[in-house]
């Protein structure tokens, strides 16, 4: 399903568009600033995405980078990596071998506006 896809089924299921409705349910939705273009980035069913219809990032929440350390694209972490581009992840487990680790992910944006992660360990 495309980003537009996401938008428009939104529409015809009856929920509330992010950026129409009221200021409460509006502000209820909002995650963070589009490191892209600077709109607010809105908590969606399948991923949090920038309010700017004609911005395309977003963050999946059915992520593989995350699955492959065994976590999630939930609200807080994409909150923290909206605001601080970095998030500190404990108690992640390698798919491939089993191994328990912390680390922190670091967010950057391509040239096309998708989010690019890499792992760090330690505060480098």
């Amino acid at each position: 399903m495309s980003y537009e896809n996401e938008w428009q089924d939104a529409g015809e299921f009856g929920e509330e568009l992010p950026f129409g409705g009221s200021e409460e349910k509006k502000d209820s939705n909002v995650v963070g600033k589009c490191p892209v273009c600077g709109k607010d980035v809105v908590d969606r069913k399948k991923a949090f995405f920038c309010s700017n219809m004609d911005c395309k990032f977003a963050l999946w929440k059915n992520n593989r980078f995350f699955e492959a350390i065994s976590k999630e694209m939930d609200r807080p972490t994409a909150e923290e990596l909206l605001l601080k581009g970095t998030v500190k992840l404990e108690d992640c487990v390698s798919k491939r071998t089993g191994n328990k680790f912390s680390c922190y992910v670091d967010m950057e944006t391509d040239p096309d506006s998708r989010p690019q992660f890499s792992i760090r360990f330690g505060n480098k």
